[in-house]
């Protein structure tokens, strides 16, 4: 697995950490391990996939509101113990 830059210069997760061993558990069928592996990114990415297949555009508000959901998953991870993971 690929190391994160930003969970090696900080050792906080970014919004993404555990990304990649969500989508190895999707192949594998495991799905309650995907979901707590990147609970923001399990539910998030289908949702922002949906939206960009509903409108095939992605407005400024759009795209602004995406990235503070990212910034506001990406403190509640470290701030909540339970969401870590290493």
């Amino acid at each position: 697995m690929l190391i994160c830059p930003f969970h090696w210069l900080t050792g906080f997760n970014c919004p993404f950490c555990g990304a990649q061993r969500m989508f190895v558990a999707l192949v594998h069928g495991s799905l309650t391990e995907a979901f707590w592996l990147n609970p923001g990114l399990f539910i998030g990415g289908p949702l922002v996939a949906l939206w960009w297949l509903w409108k095939r555009e992605v407005s400024s508000r759009a795209a602004l509101v995406m990235l503070v959901a990212a910034f506001a998953w990406g403190i509640v991870r470290n701030i909540v113990p339970t969401l870590q993971t290493n």
